[in-house]
């Protein structure tokens, strides 16, 4: 009776565990959740992927547990899922002796009928066996069409393991298949061993799956690509064109258009800044008054961007003497999706800035300007104010519409 009760606890554990329709404990925050899973894990891009598509799950206490093993089960369910084939309504024509009151029966059936996962000789399954990594790299590549190879062929590329050798004959070819399309992944310190036979962990065949749904969407198999949903290649947005301040100086860097360190840019205030009466840390907002394009016409900064920023630096001018200035310097954009933080700072009265007061403190310039009879010693609300880029920008210039 005690054996019995224990059978029934493991049988619900797997499939709380592999089935999503049965499972109690599925985490709503994904591997986040996990303690046992921080972001500098080998397998946390993987399982955060297949978290968020409810291919995985946790653990009722709430831990992924990554070095655990899985059966073969549990495997060919969570390869289904991968595939999007879970739903499908397939017939049952594999007749395995060891699976008929299975929960992960149906499941099986399904993986069967697509081609993705054999029984044994004798006509069993094995379904609470664990799956080794090499039975897992063969059911990932049956979801795929690879290249031929042969032997010798597959022997090249597996040679590069130390414990080649222990592949079996069954496996070569689909070693070196997996191998040559980098489906295969070796957790850290085991960069040079296989481990066809070992037992694979969540966290691996995380890995593997992760790897098998990029690979199917260019090279699926014959008996499931009219079945799995294939995601479009997403092709870039014709550049948007625009009348506009035009920046000459603008050079592309494949889809991005950079704007040079140096460049000037005039920008209106929305606020006075007298320099007789402005405090160190007075914030100011500056919009970018019209579209700054390229030569051909392509918005690179669209109008009506706005950037926070504050006053740096001031020193109070005396009348009829040339010795009052502002340092403004911008902080980060409020405004604008997709557009980078500026690094860029204000000059008035002159074009060009300091330039050496811009190597010793990269974040700042200053430039002196006339103070006659009280004359240009402050900023008017709405005035065109010519700030200097402090670095190069690089804006990307594609599919503007979201700005």
């Amino acid at each position: 009776m005690k054996k019995l009760l224990l059978n029934f606890i493991a049988i619900l554990a797997a499939v709380m565990l592999a089935t999503p329709a049965m499972a109690t404990y599925q985490l709503e925050q994904g591997p986040s959740s996990y303690p046992d899973l921080p972001p500098e894990h080998w397998a946390y891009e993987a399982v955060t992927f297949l978290t968020d598509k409810k291919i995985v799950v946790g653990y009722p206490d709430g831990y992924y547990r990554p070095d655990q093993k899985v059966t073969r089960g549990e495997f060919s369910t969570m390869v289904i899922k991968a595939l999007g084939l879970y739903e499908k309504d397939t017939p049952q024509i594999f007749d395995y002796k060891d699976t008929a009151k299975h929960w992960a029966n149906r499941n099986i059936q399904v993986a069967s009928y697509y081609g993705l996962v054999n029984g044994y000789p004798g006509g069993y399954f094995y379904p609470n066996n664990d799956v080794t990594r090499m039975e897992a790299l063969s059911i990932v590549l049956n979801a795929l069409s690879p290249e031929n190879i042969n032997s010798e062929q597959a022997k090249h590329f597996v040679s590069i393991y130390q414990d080649y050798s222990e592949i079996p004959d069954w496996a070569l070819i689909k070693a070196g298949q997996v191998q040559m399309l980098g489906l295969v992944y070796n957790t850290p310190g085991h960069e040079t061993t296989l481990e066809p036979m070992r037992p694979a962990t969540r966290g691996e065949l995380a890995r593997f799956v992760f790897n098998m749904m990029d690979a199917v969407q260019r090279i699926p198999s014959e008996k499931i690509k009219d079945e799995i949903e294939v995601v479009p290649e997403k092709k870039p947005a014709e550049p948007k064109k625009a009348d506009g301040y035009i920046l000459d100086n603008v050079y592309y860097d494949e889809e991005y258009a950079v704007i040079p360190e140096g460049t000037v840019l005039p920008l209106t205030i929305n606020k006075c800044l007298n320099a007789k009466k402005v405090k160190e840390g007075e914030k100011f907002i500056a919009r970018t008054p019209f579209n700054f394009v390229t030569r051909e016409k392509y918005i690179v900064l669209p109008i009506g961007v706005q950037i926070d920023g504050a006053v740096h630096k001031v020193t109070r001018p005396f009348r009829f003497v040339h010795n009052g200035y502002m340092a403004l310097r911008t902080q980060n954009i409020i405004e604008g999706k997709g557009l980078p933080e500026m690094k860029i700072v204000a000059g008035i009265g002159e074009r060009d800035a300091d330039r050496r007061i811009i190597r010793n403190d990269p974040y700042l310039t200053r430039t002196r300007y006339n103070i006659v009879q009280g004359q240009n010693e402050y900023i008017h609300k709405g005035q065109r104010v010519n700030f200097v880029l402090l670095e190069p920008l690089r804006v990307k210039i594609f599919n503007r519409d979201d700005i």
